[in-house]
Formats: structure tokens, sequence, C-alpha cells
């Protein structure tokens, strides 16, 4: 008989190895770039964009379980990407994490407010990028 953690290993594997797909969101391509590397490194399927206008349709086309999401962004932020995001009735199954260098806690409690699964500060550190993502892929097929 498996244990929490043992059944959290198969299911994490699971995800891994069947979709485990992520898109990241930021205007600043040093910032899409590591952070896809970081995550491919883990053997996620990642997809990168820097327009923020475009995401609803991008995770209609490809249902992606996990989004990172940077805040501060020309045209549309984060926070109405988010809304946008939640308030759109096929898409209440994706996990969002907020990626910014906004530490403020007005910034953070709003993101959590308007549906965000977590909140990664930058300069990131990345092994808290790999825990949060994970637990985002695992409450996505729980």
């Amino acid at each position: 008989m498996l244990n929490k953690r043992g059944k959290e290993l198969i299911i994490y594997k699971i995800i891994m190895t069947q979709s485990g797909k992520i898109l990241i969101v930021d205007d600043i391509s040093s910032h899409l770039l590591l952070l896809q590397t970081i995550l491919q490194d883990e053997g996620y399927k990642t997809e990168i964009t820097d327009k923020p206008k475009n995401v609803i349709n991008l995770i209609l086309q490809n249902e992606y379980q996990v989004i990172l999401l940077d805040v501060m962004m020309p045209g549309l932020d984060g926070f109405q990407v988010l809304e946008k995001i939640r308030n759109h009735e096929k898409l209440s199954y994706v996990n969002v994490i907020i990626v910014s260098a906004k530490t403020d806690s007005w910034s953070i409690k709003n993101a959590m407010d308007l549906g965000a699964f977590d909140y990664i500060t930058k300069p990131i550190n990345i092994q808290d990028v790999r825990n949060k993502v994970k637990s985002a892929m695992i409450e996505s097929i729980l």
C-alpha cells in the first residue's frame, strides 16, 4: 500500500509523461528563457509568449495545466489577464502562478483574491519555481 508521498510521486510522473504543459507569459525575453529552461530541465513541455493579449486564445487552443504569469506588462497587466482567465467558463481548471517583482502585500493579496494558485517573487528562486509548479501540476489533476 502506497503512502501519501508515494501516491503524489505516481501522480506527478503521470502528469509529466502525459501532459505537463505550461505557458510562460512575460514581456522580457530573458525572463521567458530562464523560466523555460528551468521547467524544460524538469521535463515539462513549455511554450512562451510576450503578448498578454493572446493568452486566452493560447490556453483555449493548447489546454495548459499551469500558466506562469508576469504582472508588469504593457497593454494588459498580469492581474487583468488573471481576471480574464478566471471569468472565462472554460478556463477554471488552469492553475495560474503569478511571477512578479512586486513584493508588496497588496499585490500578493490581489493575485490570490483574483484566483492565483500561488505567487513567486523576482528575482526567482529556482527551487521555489520547481516546487510551486509541481504543486500546481498535481493540483490540476486532482
